[in-house]
């Protein structure tokens, strides 16, 4: 697959304000195709829940094969979602809230993207954000913004300060986002080729908890 087939969605996204996306994807630059870094792997449940669901479809599926692409700073925006517990904060959505291991932080890419109805289903915005939670503080900052071409599907921290986020896309390539929140960086990492599936990981994720999704 060509890079700019890959890249032209990103370019595309249907946000009002093209400046809040940080999430783009850069082909490598000449001579830096490998990096020393090695991928986000901790053993963690939602990350071996992911890569086992694609699996079953891509058996070539595996997070070693995951390749880097570049690292970028982290940008912060302000967020409109109710921070936890606070007034009009929706209880649907806390079960999905990936907290870091001292539970003062949590990660929300749920809230703004999704609303339940009376009947239990969901209904989808076409764009996602990425919110980052200061449980103690109440302090809400966004750091990334998708349109429809990219989403993502899980999360998970490694310790107090390291998150990785799990997408996909509509060209059904996935990708790994690492976010340092000590060095103010982001690692984008990305797939070689497409996968094959019917319904994607992160429809079978909100099922799990009662969401329907169709």
């Amino acid at each position: 697959m060509k890079w700019l087939t890959l890249l032209l969605p990103l370019f595309l996204l249907s946000c009002s304000d093209k400046k809040e996306i940080n999430t783009t994807f850069l082909p490598p630059e000449p001579g830096k195709t490998e990096n020393t870094d090695k991928l986000p792997n901790s053993e963690n449940p939602a990350l071996t829940s992911w890569i086992s669901y694609y699996k079953k479809s891509n058996p070539e599926f595996a997070e070693e094969k995951f390749a880097f692409i570049n690292t970028s700073p982290i940008t912060y925006y302000p967020s409109n979602v109710k921070v936890m517990n606070e007034p009009g904060f929706k209880e649907i959505y806390k079960p999905f809230f990936v907290f870091n291991r001292s539970q003062n932080q949590y990660l929300d890419f749920d809230s703004y993207q999704w609303k339940v109805a009376a009947d239990g289903s969901a209904s989808f915005e076409a764009d996602q954000e990425v919110v980052l939670v200061d449980y103690k503080n109440k302090k809400k900052q966004r750091i990334a913004f998708f349109g429809p071409s990219y989403f993502i599907e899980e999360a998970y921290w490694q310790g107090d300060s390291v998150a990785v986020l799990l997408g996909n896309s509509y060209e059904k390539v996935p990708f790994m986002m690492k976010y340092n929140f000590q060095n103010k960086t982001v690692e984008n990492w990305q797939y070689p080729d497409t996968l094959n599936f019917d319904i994607p990981y992160s429809k079978v994720r909100l099922q799990k908890f009662g969401v329907k999704t169709e």
